[in-house]
């Protein structure tokens, strides 16, 4: 299959899975919605408006608008895009100042230099390549703007525990259903993401003071040798601080 194939199957995947996924659902992913989390987005996104200015922000593929409750205490205009138009449908009256607009997230529909800091929250994976979607968001930003990326799966990791997930998810789904497991393409049929290469790629296009910062996914609601598996990485680390040790990434960087 060739690589525009593989994009086109992607999106359309995402677009029908979160379509059809009420937000209720969607809000039971305890990696994404805790408090641990939602401290930590404000302070990176307080430090981003302190950095960039604090008129106009976007996130890209903002689901159920997991940042869109903080970012809308920070920044003047707040404006939000996903695929799915369902999705964004069911979550505007939750956020009557937010200006949605349902779009590919490789395809901006704003002008140029039109936002002081964009973010894509647990996004990248859904994607097939990344490279679209960082030069879209180096158009979008004014000059000194930046850019913020969060919860995907870190390459470092991933390389290895990719091994254990063919083995133990081998002839069976493990988002649920072949549709589920190609819209969430770089957990299910990669080892992850890099995140250096990432950063290359944003230097590349004129993206400066790129940060990558790695970090150990925060879940409490695991059970048995998965809970136990993380209580061991979350010590190894504590020891060894090593990006092969932590399991997710987030890049913040200025145009």
């Amino acid at each position: 299959m060739r690589n525009e194939d593989i994009e086109t199957l992607i999106k359309r995947s995402n677009r029908d899975v979160y379509n059809k996924i009420t937000p209720d659902e969607y809000d039971q992913n305890e990696s994404l919605f805790n408090e641990t989390r939602k401290k930590e987005y404000a302070l990176i996104l307080n430090s981003l408006a302190k950095i960039s200015g604090n008129e106009n922000y976007l996130d890209i593929g903002t689901g159920t608008g997991n940042l869109l409750r903080i970012s809308q205490n920070i920044f003047k205009n707040v404006y939000a895009t996903d695929i799915s138009e369902r999705m964004l449908a069911k979550i505007k009256d939750k956020f009557p100042s937010v200006k949605f607009a349902a779009s590919d997230a490789e395809d901006i529909p704003f002008k140029n230099g039109a936002f002081n800091c964009v973010s894509c929250n647990a996004l990248l994976h859904h994607l097939y390549a990344h490279e679209k979607i960082f030069t879209e968001i180096y158009r979008v930003l004014v000059k000194g703007g930046t850019v913020y990326t969060d919860h995907d799966p870190n390459y470092f990791f991933n390389r290895f525990y990719h091994v254990f997930y063919k083995i133990r998810y081998r002839g069976t789904h493990g988002f649920g259903s072949k549709k589920n497991d190609i819209a969430e393409y770089h957990n299910v049929f990669s080892p992850g993401i890099n995140p250096e290469k990432l950063a290359e790629f944003m230097s590349k296009i004129g993206f400066k003071n790129i940060k990558i910062k790695y970090r150990l996914t925060d879940k409490s609601d695991w059970k048995g040798f998965a809970k136990f598996a993380y209580f061991a990485l979350k010590l190894l680390n504590k020891i060894l601080p090593f990006k092969s040790l932590r399991t997710h990434f987030s890049i913040t960087a200025e145009k």
